[in-house]
């Protein structure tokens, strides 16, 4: 996005002009960012129209009933042989004379207009529109005026934003919903599509996201252009990914569906190199285990083994116990929460206490569409270890809580999630061992997997603070394998066997301690024993 901003601006490489919708958003404050600077340009005299929501109606009726009366004597479609003035400026109402002819060709042919009466008042609608908007733009500078369009858009609006681009004006459409209007129109590909992201869940009003932007002027070297030409070069459509190509991306994981033989064959390959994997746009499709292991083998030492392969993977965290969170099963609980974020402890002391009120007070963080407000949740006292992590990684995070949460998630869970179950989840999180916060952050999505391995020896069950907390793993893609020596149901009481992979092994073993498989001796080592 920072290229194509620059690319607008650039008085020297420019030999042609943009009409392009961006559809997403990669992250809040880089968005906002993109937005504040635009905005920031734009309100220079004669460089440009921000629109934003919707463009009001004309509403001079006299305006519009004279335009009215002069369509009836016009041969619509051959506009260039009238004598239309919108502008002041003879130059350009040539050319928008002829760029009306061409929009509103395909507006007919689309809309298809059911009398002349719409067909004139969409037509009227237009010419008032660019008479307003188009006066006072400066179509002699070497880059042309700009067009930011920011949300939802009617498809009246559409033909507006073609008839500048025909002007030969920068159109640049703000998408970070979706919205699929402009899209249904052009059917002639017009406009190039540019996808940043994933749809904003809610719609956050113009004024809103300019005010939380930071206007920071940029120049790119050529140097750095030329680096940027290269990695597209080496990179683009090949399979060859660069290290932390997609850290403002996201991820979509695909559960692999395996035997141990294969859990073993891609346990320690990169997700770029497992069955199903591919990226669209800036969405990774990234394979990765959630898989429950029961039983042991025959031999109980080849069992000690295959847990020591597991264990020893790049990037793991280890647990004996079914328990993540240092959250009791209740919601009321009296007992200590634990978190780290007092500024008077040592290095090796990350642990305070907070109560009841800072886990009640994380409900003031969500939305009614169970959406997290990121103004208040990165000033809530349970987040601030979290400031610490990058900003993409934390948008990131931030993003695939909300992912947990989304209705068409819900069935991964055996209980009802409600507001409660949300911020006990949010809390969790923030709370979480160093080590499974470290899982995220170093999740590089083409490369290594990070992988969560816990090893259950008795029949405890997990709790649901642990389910939501594994169900948030499963949502970013991390690796997650459960042993169960005795096969017992634990995980199922809270998580849907549709979203776990089984594997049995030979037999079910009660209380098995977890010990380090023996070394097999040498030849010489049993003649001489």
């Amino acid at each position: 996005m920072n290229h194509l901003l620059e690319e607008l601006f650039n008085v020297s490489s420019r030999t042609t002009h943009y009409f392009c919708e961006l559809i997403g958003l990669p992250s809040e404050s880089s968005y906002n960012d993109t937005l504040a600077l635009l905005n920031h340009r734009l309100k220079e005299p004669g460089k440009g129209i921000i629109l934003t929501d919707t463009i009001p109606k004309p509403s001079d009726r006299a305006l519009i009933d004279s335009i009215l009366q002069e369509l009836t004597t016009m041969r619509i479609g051959y506009f260039v042989h009238e004598d239309i003035n919108l502008t002041s400026s003879d130059a350009l109402n040539i050319k928008l004379r002829k760029a009306l002819d061409e929009v509103i060709a395909i507006a007919i042919a689309t809309e298809k207009f059911s009398n002349e009466t719409i067909r004139n008042n969409f037509i009227a609608k237009l010419m008032i529109w660019c008479n307003l908007y188009l006066e006072g733009l400066d179509f002699n500078e070497v880059t042309p005026p700009k067009c930011l369009f920011y949300g939802p858009i009617k498809r009246h609006e559409v033909y507006f934003l073609m008839i500048l681009d025909a002007l030969g004006m920068d159109v640049v459409y703000f998408n970070p919903t979706h919205d699929p209007t402009l899209r249904s129109i052009d059917t002639k590909g017009l406009c190039q599509v540019i996808t940043l992201g994933e749809a904003s869940s809610t719609f956050v009003p113009y004024e809103e996201r300019i005010a939380n932007g930071v206007v920071v002027e940029k120049v790119t070297t050529y140097a750095r252009k030329a680096t940027n030409h290269l990695e597209q070069t080496l990179y683009q459509d090949t399979g060859i990914y660069k290290p932390w190509q997609f850290s403002n991306g996201t991820t979509r994981p695909i559960i692999l569906d395996s035997v141990i033989e294969d859990t073993l064959t891609y346990w320690n390959e990169p997700a770029k190199l497992r069955p199903g994997f591919k990226v669209e746009g800036q969405m990774v499709y990234t394979p990765a285990f959630f898989t429950k292991i029961s039983g042991v083998y025959h031999d109980v030492n080849e069992y000690y083994e295959l847990v020591e392969k597991l264990k020893q993977a790049k990037n793991c965290a280890f647990y004996e116990t079914p328990h993540l969170t240092r959250m009791g099963n209740g919601f009321g609980q009296t007992r200590t929460i634990q978190y780290h974020n007092m500024p008077t402890q040592g290095a090796g002391e990350n642990l305070a206490q907070f109560n009841q009120q800072d886990l009640y007070s994380l409900a003031f963080c969500l939305n009614p569409d169970q959406t997290i407000k990121r103004d208040a949740i990165k000033t809530h006292i349970l987040y601030k270890r979290m400031l610490s992590l990058r900003g993409d990684l934390q948008e990131f995070i931030l993003s695939k809580l909300e992912e947990t949460f989304a209705s068409n998630n819900l069935s991964f869970f055996n209980f009802n999630v409600t507001d409660k179950e949300r911020v006990r989840l949010m809390a969790a999180l923030f709370t979480a061992d160093e080590k499974l916060i470290n899982l995220i952050d170093s999740y590089d999505f083409t490369a290594d997997v990070p992988k969560l391995v816990m090893y259950v020896n008795s029949r405890e069950p997990f709790n649901q603070d642990d389910a939501m907390l594994l169900g948030l793993l499963r949502t970013i893609g991390i690796d997650v394998i459960l042993l169960s020596p005795n096969g017992a149901n634990n995980i199922e009481l809270v998580i849907s066997e549709k979203f776990i992979n089984p594997i049995k092994l030979d037999e079910f073993v009660y209380d098995l301690p977890l010990k380090s498989p023996q070394k097999k001796g040498s030849f010489f080592s049993k003649l001489f024993r």
